[in-house]
């Protein structure tokens, strides 16, 4: 699916000429060069006898619990970084791994191309590793999180490792609706979606609530009058009222989850 995803974003960014027509209009946003330095620290994580890079941020206490981050199709920047430093404010102990083998897009085309040749197969092992390597620290309960390509990464890494992750958090990420696989989640699921979003649509929701439903796994659905990567403040479509009310909603969530 990301993979057709990504052709078809490559599709439409060769058929215009226009730069605001370049890639479809709930992926129009630049790469955001401001966001703040990240505070923490990269690491090396052994996947499968290799080496792959994950940022660390640490809080300042004891974790409370610890928190997979997965990063949105640009790949392991500072705004993934950042929302790792943010997870750490809150008490937790947040591995931001690396998809994309070192790779970081600046330009939606390339963004594409990245997650369009993306190792499926590395991705679940470094997604495994990053588990492995926050459990080994003993901070408690985990949790996983994401954004765009990443939400769906974060439902698959809680699937993969499913009697480690007690909680699911996804920011407009690709659903799953295959009823015996969602049955092995362990713990409950939050999702935000927009309205808008031209790739993860109000029908795939739906479908994905039904699923979850059936499958018998608490979750807790909120859609926004806004469109695909609403929380990343880097471009046009981005939606202060929606990012803050889902980042709170987030915190809520992980607060009752991981530190109960």
């Amino acid at each position: 699916m990301i993979a057709l995803f990504a052709a078809l974003l490559l599709a439409q960014t060769h058929q215009h000429d226009d730069s605001k027509s370049q890639v479809p209009s709930h992926q129009n946003h630049p790469y955001d060069k401001d966001a703040p330095k990240p505070m923490g620290q990269m690491i090396d994580l052994d996947v499968a006898g290799q080496v792959s890079k994950a940022y660390v941020a640490k809080p300042k206490g004891k974790p409370q619990g610890a928190v997979l981050v997965l990063h949105e199709y640009w790949g392991l920047n500072d705004w993934v970084k950042h929302q790792a430093d943010l997870l750490a404010n809150e008490g937790y102990l947040a591995l931001a791994v690396d998809l994309y083998k070192g790779k970081v897009a600046t330009d939606p085309k390339e963004a594409a191309e990245l997650m369009g040749k993306k190792d499926e197969k590395w991705g679940d092992q470094v997604e495994h590793a990053g588990v492995g390597w926050l459990k080994a620290q003993k901070a408690g309960k985990l949790a996983t999180i994401g954004w765009c390509m990443g939400g769906g990464e974060s439902l698959k890494a809680s699937l993969n490792d499913p009697k480690d992750v007690v909680a699911t958090v996804i920011y407009y990420g690709m659903p799953v609706a295959d009823v015996e696989k969602l049955k092995t989640l362990r713990g409950p699921v939050l999702g935000f979606w927009a309205n808008k979003d031209g790739w993860i649509t109000p029908d795939k929701v739906a479908a994905f609530d039904k699923a979850l439903t059936a499958a018998g796994v608490k979750h807790e659905f909120h859609a926004y009058d806004a469109d695909h990567a609403f929380a990343n403040p880097s471009g046009g479509r981005y939606n202060p009222e929606a990012a803050k009310d889902a980042w709170e909603k987030t915190k809520k969530f992980l607060a009752e989850n991981l530190k109960s």
